[in-house]
């Protein structure tokens, strides 16, 4: 089986970045034992007169997802849950509705993953196949990284949606 690491764009960087985010949702309480400690819907401002670039994938800040794709992380994960994230922005009259999904993480990170010096991020990963089980979609757990993993099943049907803002990186398996 193949997979895929899910991120934004590197050159969609700044297309929105929401101020004091993290006053507001904890990454910490990020998984379904804490989740309830998280709003059902959260509400952001967004500073500023220009015009912000939705896309359909926001990882800056928090992992953050489209209705459309979550629409389709929906096909491949129906269990999983999801915080309402809702941006707007007075002066230009806009808003869009994210969704924060709440992963269960998996420990499948292999030891033979490159990390960075600090171990804070990781470099090149490699992920233990047997841990991974069935799933389509997933957490990586990690300390200090969102590391989200789509199987080639649930990659394909992302694509096939035409959603802006979205990169993937094929995943090594340690089998």
């Amino acid at each position: 089986m193949e997979y895929f690491r899910i991120k934004q764009k590197p050159e969609y960087f700044d297309a929105l970045v929401i101020p004091n985010v993290i006053k507001q949702i904890d990454w910490r309480y990020i998984n379904p034992e804490e989740a309830q400690r998280i709003a059902e819907i959260t509400i952001f401002q967004l500073a500023g007169k220009d015009t912000p670039e939705f896309i359909d994938l926001l990882d800056r800040q928090l992992f953050l997802v489209s209705s459309l794709l979550k629409e389709t992380f929906t096909l491949y994960a129906p269990t999983l849950n999801y915080k309402t994230v809702i941006v707007f922005n007075s002066a230009q009259k806009l808003q869009q509705t994210y969704h924060l999904p709440i992963f269960a993480p998996i420990d499948c990170l292999s030891e033979k993953s490159i990390l960075t010096p600090d171990k804070r991020g990781v470099k090149q990963l490699v992920l233990k196949q047997a841990a991974i089980g069935r799933n389509a979609i997933f957490k990586v757990q990690h300390k200090f990284e969102n590391i989200i993993i789509v199987r080639l099943d649930a990659a394909e049907s992302i694509l096939r949606r035409n959603m802006r803002g979205i990169k993937m990186y094929r995943v090594d398996l340690d089998e």
